[in-house]
């Protein structure tokens, strides 16, 4: 790519500009987020939010199951999705911030963040004011703005900031296989690699799209560079500069390894990989129509519609970039320009119906992507990336532009692109609030829409669910103790430890029998009886994680461990986070230590070294067709949810039974209380079994003006709608069970 030289300024100046665009950017954003926008997908990523929250305040770095996702069964959401978008938010919601708040924190963060990169790409050939003019169409082109408001894409929202600084760390790294030092050395190439990488882990299908791009793209870049070295040494060249393109990208496969190899060996064990191909992209393809959409505003599709059309201002900006590389040599940058406009040339064409024949032919591929119009994510970059080249390259040919004729006519260009993009946006608000978003928020809404997981198409439900999407919330329609043939068991299950996935108990029966989890069969859940593994395998229509138990007493431990694929990513990232530790701290020993320190991170998570468990205070009661065998009491101030979780022992299915949690003072006084189903609304008693364990988390309401003081918490069960008629605990006096006290605090 050819560059030229741009006269210097006070650094000051600059520095200050580019913030302050950033900044402004960033805090735009934010403001225009405090009425949430209702969007079919952004629900998904607030409860991914809350859970992954949840998880890191167990000690659980990266947690790849959610055990509280698909009416509580578990769901490996982040086995298979890109994790990185998610850790902002979360860390800002255990910081204090609620957990909208902290979403539109961290989004305004990665948008102002874009536009820097976007910046340093431009800076590679253009002037301050012209990279500040690039960033600021980049920050409004519209489809940026449609995956926010309009569809709720918040982890594609995100990748944008990869984009332009993969780009622009490429550039530098081509500039420097001129010299002879080693590349790998070389500060940029370590930067690159952890850009690729940051890519993989923000957004897998962006990833995808700009692997494939870089594919086609590099081959051209390293025979460009071998065509104009011609001659001695040309081929050592062209090694070098295959070796800075293609180099970066294997580093940063290898760096997010943890999260790729998984999501890739592991898809035949979800519906994602067991789901027969369909070409729905053919439904979604642009026509000539879409190429020129609206003049003086966009028209912003509705998310369930077929295509996104791109900006009006984009076919003849492109053209035009087509008009000036025929000038010839002359044009400053006219390897970027070129490099600019294929990109985005080719990026256009995939979204439009000309180009089904590529996709039918690559449909093993591309029909990831599942729409078209998913390639205007490379489309954004390189549109702004050609705008801001034209911009320079006309004030460098004709000197008059720089005086306020050209400057006005840019400031005008940069006003519309922004009026362009905004005057169309008309999101509507959520009808929620963040004290809504909880789980059972999440369940009511996959009922009520006949879904599973926070997921539209079930794409991470195991393999082994024979139930329905829609139904695995409800009752079966055929009793599971007929399917089953399951008959009533005696036994007890006195919970010991329990860390965010799995758990342990002390299990006792008198007779063989298989025991059961309210979660779903997974190859990753390992069981080990009295120390020793033993075989467990998917039960009934629910797959239900299942283990046979012999009579007499056990220890029974269950746990999620690491998968070969898992290992083998681990491995991998270790590795390569050593190699860019160890080349990083060659100059600086503490980029040795930040490296070290990630990789320990790494593999202590993967192995549950800083997990943490909570200890259940053992209850031991029996129901006759359950058993209320311990309590977990969480803490809670006035106005906050109190957790009272509960785990029961299932002896015979069938019958429904309320469980009530009753917060009483010293004076024995209710001063709050929660009455519901035993295991809540979405596992009915008609999928009890016999030999399950069932765990239920119960938020009861504390009032806003409770006195602080310690309260003792009460439990117990009746039939529903007789509250009058509680259930009698064997030996117990009164139904009224005090489980233990919570102390109140201000």
């Amino acid at each position: 790519m050819q560059a030229f030289t741009v006269a210097p300024g006070p650094a000051w100046r600059r520095r200050v500009g580019y913030v302050a665009l950033c900044l402004g950017a960033g805090l735009a954003l934010f403001w225009s987020t405090a009425s949430w926008p209702e969007t079919p997908d952004g629900l998904f990523h607030l409860h991914r939010v809350r859970a992954l929250a949840e998880a890191l305040s167990m000690g659980v770095l990266w947690p790849r199951w959610f055990p509280d996702f698909a009416f509580g069964y578990g769901y490996p959401v982040l086995n298979f999705y890109a994790p990185a978008f998610y850790y902002g938010p979360a860390l800002f919601h255990l910081a204090g911030l609620d957990l909208l708040s902290a979403t539109r924190l961290g989004l305004a963060l990665w948008y102002g963040l874009s536009g820097l990169a976007m910046i340093a790409l431009l800076r590679c050939w253009c002037r301050p004011a012209v990279a500040l003019w690039g960033a600021l169409l980049y920050l409004a082109f519209p489809y940026r703005l449609y995956d926010l408001f309009i569809r709720g894409a918040l982890p594609e929202f995100a990748a944008f900031l990869w984009l332009p600084l993969i780009a622009g760390l490429t550039c530098r790294l081509l500039r420097a296989t001129e010299g002879e030092h080693s590349l790998f050395r070389r500060p940029v190439f370590l930067w690159l690699s952890l850009a690729w990488a940051g890519l993989f882990l923000t957004h897998n299908l962006t990833a995808l799209m700009a692997v494939m791009m870089a594919g086609l793209l590099f081959p051209v870049l390293a025979a460009a560079r071998l065509w104009s070295s011609a001659g001695e040494g040309s081929w050592a060249r062209f090694w070098r500069v295959g070796m800075a393109l293609g180099g970066p990208v294997i580093m940063g496969v290898a760096l997010a390894g943890v999260q790729l190899l998984p999501a890739v060996l592991e898809v035949p064990w979800v519906s994602l990989g067991s789901s027969p191909p369909d070409a729905g992209f053919v439904r979604h393809f642009a026509g000539w129509r879409e190429l020129w959409a609206g003049l003086w505003r966009y028209p912003y599709p509705d998310a369930a519609a077929a295509t996104v059309p791109a900006p009006s201002y984009l076919l003849p900006t492109l053209i035009l970039a087509l008009g000036v590389l025929g000038m010839g040599a002359s044009v400053p940058g006219r390897g970027a320009l070129a490099t600019a406009l294929g990109i985005a040339g080719l990026s256009l064409f995939l979204t439009t119906g000309a180009s089904a024949p590529l996709w039918m032919l690559g449909s093993a591929v591309l029909e990831k992507l599942q729409f078209p119009w998913r390639w205007q994510t490379l489309l954004a970059p390189a549109f702004a990336w050609c705008a801001a080249l034209l911009l320079e390259a006309g004030w460098r040919l004709t000197p008059g532009l720089r005086r306020g004729g050209g400057l006005l006519a840019a400031a005008v260009v940069g006003v519309y692109g922004v009026w362009y993009a905004l005057a169309g946006l008309s999101p509507q608000p959520a009808p929620y609030t963040p004290a809504l978003l909880t789980r059972e928020q999440m369940w009511q809404f996959d009922a009520d829409h006949g879904q599973v997981g926070a997921t539209w198409t079930a794409e991470f439900l195991p393999r082994w669910v024979q139930e329905a999407r829609w139904a695995v919330g409800r009752a079966p329609t055929v009793p599971q103790e007929e399917q089953l043939q399951v008959d009533p068991v005696s036994w007890r299950a006195e919970p010991l430890q329990q860390p965010y996935l799995g758990g342990s108990w002390l299990v006792t029966a008198a007779q063989d029998f298989t025991l059961r989890f309210h979660q779903f069969f997974y190859p990753a859940w390992q069981v080990r009886l009295d120390g020793r593994p033993v075989e467990v395998q998917p039960d009934g229509p629910l797959a239900l994680l299942a283990v046979d138990v012999p009579a007499g007493n056990h220890r029974l431990d269950l746990r999620w461990t690491p998968t070969p694929a898992v290992l083998l990513g681990l491995a991998c990232s270790s590795l390569g986070g050593l190699v860019v530790a160890l080349l990083a701290g060659r100059r600086r020993p503490l980029e040795l230590v930040f490296g070290l320190a990630f990789v320990l991170l790494l593999v202590g998570d993967g192995l549950g070294w800083f997990a943490r468990a909570v200890h259940p205070v053992a209850v031991g009661v029996n129901y006759g067709p359950v058993r209320l065998e311990g309590a977990v009491i969480g803490a809670a101030g006035p106005g906050d949810l109190l957790s009272v979780r509960l785990f029961w022992s299932v002896q015979e299915g069938g019958q429904p039974l309320t469980t009530f949690v009753h917060l009483v003072d010293a004076g024995g006084e209710m001063v709050a209380q929660r009455d519901e189903p035993l295991a809540g609304l979405y596992t009915p008693a008609e999928r009890w079994l016999p030999g399950q364990v069932l765990v239920y988390e119960h938020q009861v309401p504390v009032p806003a003006d409770l006195a602080p003081g310690t309260y003792t918490v009460y439990v117990g069960l009746y039939p529903p709608g007789q509250p009058e008629a509680p259930l009698q605990p064997v030996g117990h006096p009164t139904p009224r069970l005090a489980i233990g006290q919570v102390e109140v605090r201000p």
